[in-house]
């Protein structure tokens, strides 16, 4: 058995495997285990790259935590209510939204323009509108105005993609839909200050250490049963006479050929397609797709704003901010990190390099106003990010190339299916196709396409 990637993904593919007895050898194009959520240190503090929380809000997931950290030795959760909010102009308006905060955080000019934008948005088409694009069912819900004051820039930033070449499908599986009423009433005048949410959005587990730490334990306790080939690439995938494949791997010792009965691949779609030479194929996924790194800058300051007291994430939209949102490193109370080490987040194409240290000193100095900070250092998460609802009709031609090629190639994953899940949904996903039979071939897990947030009932 080969699996590419050594995500949470394949990583419990791996485990799979091994408990039916297969042999394993995982590739993995970093040097590191855990994909988005693997473990990181900056300055001798634990940082959480993607913020990754394990969403517990219903008995089963909830179980499901519980009895994996058990059997990793019992790692140690903490349980925490979740916060996000959205920076603008020195306040903070709680995402997704609180409307009863926004009303007591936002000024009355912003939630007056919203109310008004709204309306006259419904009054414009008082037959409905379509909702075809990312920006179509954001301004449906939430009218022009208050889509691209908070919503739209976080779009642009973190994908490289306006929000009218996104599908509507992204924001449904992530962005509550609320009631008319509910924006319309923002509109009235405040009874009170608030720069905290009246509620938290849902709750969730948290592992001393970060999240990190379950997938270093999990490969840990796969240990020398797998064949590990990190800072690996698979070059090209054959199978001679119909019999096992034969897969040509680069690392640093060079080139190895590796045979197989069955391979799982969690990791880029592209590279899939190019290594079977569909390399139009190949080139298409790449393009639609859009795939973006995650470099997170380390910076510590003494005092933070009072208004950020409360929240994990803040999303940053202020003018001249280049970071997308930063990760709030003292609220997540288990963390290895003291108040005031946060991690600002930025996506840039696959790649790409830009000076960190700069960058994040300059938007640190627009946040707190010139407040003094010190930078600690960078991390990277490849291929974080990609807008794999655009590429849904390609991921098609991917199942069916596949299946064409022969019997025991699977394309799964945050990466090989196109979907977005979380860690939960991952870790199902990964013993499922451990679980399928020799012969079965195709992209899965595109069925399981879940809402981003579960909820109970």
């Amino acid at each position: 058995m080969l699996i590419v990637g050594a995500g949470p993904t394949g990583l419990t593919a791996a485990d799979a495997c091994l408990a039916a007895g297969s042999s394993v050898a995982i590739v993995e194009h970093t040097g590191h285990i855990g994909g988005l959520a693997r473990p990181a240190t900056v300055a001798g503090h634990d940082v959480d790259l993607g913020g990754h929380r394990l969403l517990s809000v219903t008995p089963a997931q909830r179980q499901v935590w519980l009895d994996f950290a058990d059997r990793l030795g019992g790692i140690p959760m903490s349980d925490i209510d979740r916060r996000s909010g959205i920076l603008r102009d020195g306040y903070v308006v709680s995402y997704p939204f609180d409307w009863r905060q926004f009303r007591g955080s936002a000024p009355l000019w912003v939630r007056a323009r919203g109310a008004a934008s709204l309306v006259a948005w419904k009054l414009r088409a008082l037959t409905g509108t379509s909702d075809d694009t990312l920006d179509d069912w954001v301004k449906n819900r939430y009218g022009p105005y208050l889509s691209e004051k908070f919503m739209a820039p976080h779009a642009r930033k973190v994908f490289g993609i306006d929000p009218r070449d996104i599908p509507a499908a992204w924001a449904s599986q992530r962005i509550l839909s609320p009631r008319f009423s509910s924006v319309l009433a923002t509109a009235l005048p405040r009874l009170r200050d608030s720069t905290h949410p009246d509620e938290p959005t849902d709750r969730f587990f948290y592992p001393h250490g970060g999240a990190g730490i379950l997938w270093a334990r999990l490969a840990e306790s796969l240990g020398a049963r797998v064949d590990w080939l990190f800072d690996s690439e698979v070059r090209s995938i054959a199978r001679p006479g119909g019999g096992p494949f034969t897969v040509a791997v680069s690392g640093p010792t060079g080139e190895r050929v590796l045979n197989c009965g069955r391979i799982i691949w969690t990791g880029r779609p592209d590279d899939l397609a190019a290594s079977l030479g569909l390399n139009e194929l190949s080139i298409a996924i790449a393009q639609a797709s859009g795939r973006r790194d995650l470099v997170v800058g380390v910076v510590q300051m003494r005092d933070p704003p009072p208004s950020w007291h409360g929240y994990q994430w803040l999303y940053t939209h202020d003018t001249g901010v280049r970071a997308h949102r930063f990760n709030n490193y003292g609220e997540w109370k288990t963390l290895n990190c003291p108040e005031g080490v946060i991690g600002l987040e930025y996506t840039v194409p696959s790649g790409e390099t830009f000076d960190v240290r700069a960058t994040a000193s300059k938007d640190m100095s627009i946040l707190l106003n010139g407040g003094p900070f010190e930078y600690l250092g960078a991390e990277k998460a490849a291929d974080a990010y990609s807008n794999f609802d655009a590429a849904a009709g390609l991921f098609e031609d991917l199942d069916a190339a596949l299946r064409r090629f022969g019997e025991g190639i699977v394309a799964t994953g945050r990466q090989g299916a196109g979907i977005y899940i979380n860690l939960d949904q991952a870790m199902a996903l990964g013993t499922r196709v451990g679980r399928l039979p020799a012969d079965h071939a195709g992209v899965v897990g595109r069925d399981g396409y879940s809402q981003y947030q579960e909820k109970v009932g």
